[in-house]
């Protein structure tokens, strides 16, 4: 074999080599980003869950009709709290993935998060609500 071939032999192993650095560095970058909207997706669909019992609860306040109805919403208000501590716990979540997703970009050299964080905005934090006495 000439030196040329070598030499073409090199690059292109160089090159497969290359490629294949880019593929891992783009799939862990996908696989970070996908575990911040999992969290993401998840707190979502408890926000809709929490706001929908939160009006169940408004609508029923107005009722005032016997000790069985406000165990029912006594038992609501400790349903929407349990739910806002687990929203409160995948808000923790949420953080700490997208904390990952900004070390495995610095690892990888990327340096501006503008638009990352414009993409994942993580919500705050709920309050707990006072359980309903009457």
């Amino acid at each position: 074999m000439d030196q040329k071939t070598i030499q073409k032999i090199k690059n292109d192993r160089q090159c497969s080599l290359l490629e294949e650095l880019l593929r891992e560095k783009a799939s862990v970058l996908t696989r970070a980003g996908w575990a911040v909207e999992d969290v993401l997706d998840k707190l979502a669909r408890l926000e809709r869950d929490i706001e929908k019992k939160i009006t169940s609860l408004n609508a029923s306040a107005k009722i005032n009709d016997g000790s069985a109805l406000l165990r029912q919403k006594e038992n609501l208000c400790e349903e929407i709290n349990c739910q806002i501590d687990e929203y409160n716990s995948f808000c923790r979540k949420a953080h700490l993935q997208y904390y990952y997703l900004i070390v495995t970009r610095e690892a990888l050299g990327l340096r501006r998060h503008e638009m990352v964080q414009k993409i994942y905005r993580i919500p705050e934090k709920k309050k707990r609500i006072k359980v309903f006495h009457g």
